[in-house]
């Protein structure tokens, strides 16, 4: 399967709840959805980093998504369902993730080299390898800046995942990720879902984003916004 390209193609969070991330009928039961569906995730937080969390949660317009920077990883995958695609990209060498959502890209070399020493970013470093079928990738080297949802749940610069790509048929990707930070995070956090295979004469499309633009779901009634000061 990894040699014939069986990721490659564009892919989309389900409508159908089994992506935690999906909205309406779907939906992971965190507040964006209603139904079933994989759980929320679990966060544990050391108490100093609760305290920041809450802080956060006054402060929903300070979110760098909000700002046009990259969501980071995972969260560049948990993006509300039927909206912003990924395209996957596949070679005997790399993998390459193009997502429609601010353009990020990440190109993952296959061959479990390791992460280089001086180098800091919003998706941090990724390096892949391949269990079977399975593409493991071990992302490290992130800038601390990123946030994992509009909830205020973040991580810092010792974040490390471990994500596994897995085709479980022709048009389903189960995603998984495990999300380390000691400074933040008691135990690691789990997530999981699933991506879908979209028709094929779709396309990612032009994405705009302007810092500025005041998104209305980050800022808060009093600010302006749609999003209710947490109290």
């Amino acid at each position: 399967m990894k040699s014939a390209g069986g990721f490659q193609g564009l892919f989309i969070g389900s409508l159908d709840g089994t992506n935690f991330a999906a909205g309406g009928r779907g939906g992971r039961g965190d507040g964006r959805g209603t139904g079933g569906g994989p759980p929320a995730p679990r966060y544990e937080y050391t108490p100093e980093a609760e305290a920041e969390r809450k802080d956060r949660l006054q402060r929903g317009y300070e979110d760098p998504e909000a700002h046009c920077h990259l969501p980071g990883v995972p969260r560049a995958l948990d993006q509300p369902a039927g909206l912003y695609p990924v395209q996957i990209i596949q070679d005997e060498k790399y993998v390459a993730l193009l997502h429609e959502a601010m353009h990020d890209v990440r190109i993952i070399p296959t061959d479990n080299s390791p992460h280089p020493r001086t180098y800091w970013a919003w998706d941090g470093d990724s390096r892949g390898r391949w269990e079977g079928d399975t593409l493991v990738v071990d992302v490290s080297n992130f800038n601390g800046r990123t946030w994992l949802d509009m909830a205020a749940n973040f991580v810092d610069e010792n974040e490390h995942v471990v994500e596994r790509f897995s085709l479980i048929d022709r048009d389903t990707i189960l995603y998984e990720a495990t999300i380390t930070d000691p400074t933040v995070f008691v135990t690691p956090v789990q997530m999981r879902f699933t991506l879908k295979r979209v028709p094929a004469e779709q396309q990612i499309l032009e994405y705009s984003c302007l810092e500025g633009e005041r998104s209305l779901q980050h800022y808060t009634d009093e600010d302006g916004g749609k999003k209710r000061r947490a109290r």
